[in-house]
């Protein structure tokens, strides 16, 4: 996910307006504070950047968007707190519960915690206030999928996605969920899609495990992951950490695999 103030653009005079020295000298408004907030955190002063957001929150002690930027400086920072993170998150629907943006973040660190049923209800939260969100639609696929082995909500929530972008991802994960429901035609019609979009490894993935009899442990609320983070993306990289773990063949059963790797 991309913070918010790297889609921000802010007029580059703020800068000069808005001098350290100027905002402790005299006041400014809530929304050049967090303009200036915005910048630091853009910048990489993650120091500075909560600071300026404790500022706010010191003249606004109800403006949500500062206790969402403190939350996404820890996200961002690497030695920021994942949990002072979603505390920030959760103050500011707390604050403010209707404010889509922060249940968006409060449901992706739920989902790095491996909080799989509490991104859930963060995401679907969003979705109520703000529906038609790709981004969190996808998520929530993704969570359906790998964090609570619900195959039959996961393919809803990527058909919605698939309706309005083609990602090749979509099909990957509609594959899996396919897979999990025993559903051969469609994780087939799943590599189809992989190879037209060039995700030869993705697509040999799904076969491989499709002519081998693998059995994806499938038992509804048990993750798929492990919830350990990785730098590496689940979805660019997915198949390579399954071969990396291993597996087994138990005998006629099949191949069982229990999925690992980072989450959103």
């Amino acid at each position: 996910m991309i913070p918010f103030w790297h889609r921000t653009l802010v007029p580059c005079m703020l800068i000069s307006l808005l001098s350290a020295a100027q905002v402790s000298a005299a006041p400014v408004s809530r929304e050049q504070l967090f303009q200036l907030a915005t910048i630091a955190a853009g910048d990489h002063q993650f120091e500075r950047a909560i600071e300026l957001f404790q500022k706010i929150i010191e003249v606004d002690p109800k403006f949500a968007p500062a206790y969402n930027g403190i939350g996404l400086v820890h996200q961002s920072d690497e030695n920021g707190s994942p949990l002072e993170a979603l505390r920030y998150f959760r103050l500011a629907v707390d604050i403010d519960p209707e404010y889509a943006e922060g249940w968006n973040n409060l449901g992706r660190a739920y989902y790095t915690q491996a909080r799989f049923v509490n991104a859930e209800q963060a995401f679907l939260t969003s979705l109520r206030l703000k529906p038609g969100q790709t981004d969190i639609e996808f998520a929530l696929a993704w969570d359906y999928l790998l964090g609570q082995s619900r195959p039959d909500e996961a393919i809803t929530y990527f058909e919605k996605v698939r309706a309005r972008q083609d990602n090749p991802m979509i099909y990957y994960g509609i594959g899996l969920a396919s897979l999990l429901q025993g559903n051969r035609m469609r994780v087939m019609e799943a590599v189809t899609q992989l190879r037209h979009h060039q995700r030869e490894e993705q697509a040999l993935g799904l076969e491989k495990m499709l002519k081998e009899n693998v059995l994806i442990n499938s038992k509804p609320g048990t993750p798929l992951v492990t919830g350990a983070p990785q730098a590496e993306s689940l979805f660019d990289h997915q198949l390579r950490e399954l071969n990396a773990s291993g597996y087994t063949v138990p005998g006629k059963e099949g191949i069982k695999v229990r999925l690992k790797g980072p989450l959103l």
